[in-house]
């Protein structure tokens, strides 16, 4: 996607200017060949962000996460979650947080439905349950003696019908709320210059869950990250598409473009140079900042109907997060 559509709206938070972005590869190739056009000015921020990287480096700062990357080169080409190691350790103390929630909202908020059967058609045909209860069926004619010694032959040679004594063989999901809508889901991703790298890792991994909490529901989940940035009473912003309804989630693309240290402060920053050349801006030497609920003013503006993900630094207020998305959701669709 070499030139997508500008995109600006004025509202009571600023101007916005903003792109969207179908797939995480369309992204990638607009900021690559977006940075090899920028502006004077903005060539020289970015040569900046690159010395301060390079500083981060010799210094071996906890500024990208741990480990500490060795190269810029290492920093360019960085397309692995980062902190897959320490999901192992984090993934299981976040899931038992989060289901002290989901278990009082499975009932109240949104139940999963129960697989049950019918005998009418409806649904698809269960082998299994119907295979639970199979006979051999032999008929035997007594309608004439030649019939009545066929069926006897029959029976000799081994033909017979099978059948179960089980009727109700077709399943589907019982109590399925077919009214339920889809949902879509915007994270907002990066952290000011006062957050430590690793306290960026909770948000997405807090996503990934909601979304097969939301899945297993029979509800299609969409999933967004928000990359941007305000300076000047505007912000610029990024709308990249990690997940379509019908698509599996990618955890490590979720994970990567909003929760990885290493991705954000080098390949994410360079993408923030990116899109204020591309609207002819340019960007502070600072980069601007991520201001309070700026994800949720933005998808206010361009979807009402979206949910968002503001980051969230500790696990328990990623948790809070997803908490909160949920009995949102249900509010909007029984309103």
């Amino acid at each position: 996607m070499r030139n997508p559509i500008p995109h600006n709206r004025f509202t009571e938070h600023g101007k916005y200017n903003y792109l969207f972005f179908d797939s995480v590869t369309a992204f990638n190739t607009f900021v690559n060949n977006e940075t090899e056009i920028l502006s004077a000015s903005n060539r020289i921020i970015w040569s900046s962000v690159n010395q301060y990287a390079q500083k981060s480096i010799n210094s071996r700062s906890d500024w990208f996460g741990t480990p500490t990357p060795k190269t810029l080169h290492e920093l360019q080409n960085h397309d692995v979650f980062l902190g897959m190691s320490l999901v192992k350790n984090i993934q299981p103390k976040i899931k038992d947080q989060l289901y002290q929630y989901l278990d009082l909202l499975q009932d109240a908020e949104l139940p999963k439905p129960k697989l049950a059967y019918n005998d009418r058609g409806l649904g698809v045909f269960s082998f299994e349950r119907a295979a639970m209860a199979m006979y051999k069926s032999y008929t035997v004619s007594t309608s004439s003696p030649i019939m009545k010694t066929v069926s006897q032959m029959h029976i000799e040679l081994g033909n017979h019908q099978i059948q179960t004594s089980v009727k109700s063989v077709y399943a589907y999901f019982k109590d399925k709320q077919l009214s339920y809508p889809a949902i879509q889901l915007y994270v907002q991703a990066g952290a000011n210059v006062n957050i430590k790298g690793d306290q960026l890792l909770y948000v997405g991994l807090a996503c990934a869950e909601l979304v097969d909490f939301m899945e297993l529901r029979g509800i299609s989940v969409e999933v967004n990250v928000l990359l941007g940035t305000s300076f000047d009473n505007q912000t610029v912003m990024g709308v990249i598409r990690i997940k379509q309804f019908q698509d599996p989630l990618d955890k490590n693309q979720l994970l990567l473009m909003s929760s990885d240290p290493r991705y954000f402060r080098y390949r994410g920053f360079k993408a923030l140079v990116a899109i204020s050349n591309y609207f002819d801006l340019t960007i502070p030497e600072g980069l601007g900042r991520i201001t309070s609920a700026m994800g949720n003013h933005f998808v206010q503006t361009i979807n009402p109907e979206g949910f968002v993900f503001e980051q969230s630094y500790t696990m328990n207020a990623a948790v809070k997060e997803v908490s909160k998305i949920i009995k949102n959701y249900k509010k909007q669709i029984t309103s």
